[in-house]
């Protein structure tokens, strides 16, 4: 049998090389947390302004969201809470709501 030279070198490089691109692939396909909340406008409190509720979609995983809203001529408001999957909270009566972050709670 003839011994190939550098064969363990190429296969050392082709490992590590794949071993590379795997994780990163694995992370490039999972959604973003703020993907998994919705603020909706429930119904209209008056002309300027609406009731909203947030909701979470994820199926299984709590998300700790934090939102910034405020009724037209108020003060911005800016609450903390956690969702479990498939919850709602509402806000109460804003002219906008924006989710400003979201994470993923792993419990």
């Amino acid at each position: 049998m003839q011994k190939i030279k550098g064969g363990t070198r190429l296969w050392s490089s082709a490992v590590l090389t794949f071993g590379m691109i795997l994780p990163a692939l694995s992370t490039a396909q999972e959604p973003a947390a703020t993907d998994f909340v919705k603020p909706v406008s429930d119904r209209q409190c008056d002309e300027f302004n609406h009731s909203w509720v947030v909701t979470s979609q994820h199926t299984y995983l709590s998300i700790k969201v934090v939102v910034r809203w405020a009724a037209t001529g108020a003060k911005d408001m800016q609450e903390e809470f956690i969702l479990a999957p498939g919850a709602s909270r509402a806000l109460g009566c804003a002219s906008k709501v924006e989710v400003v972050a979201a994470e993923i709670m792993q419990f």
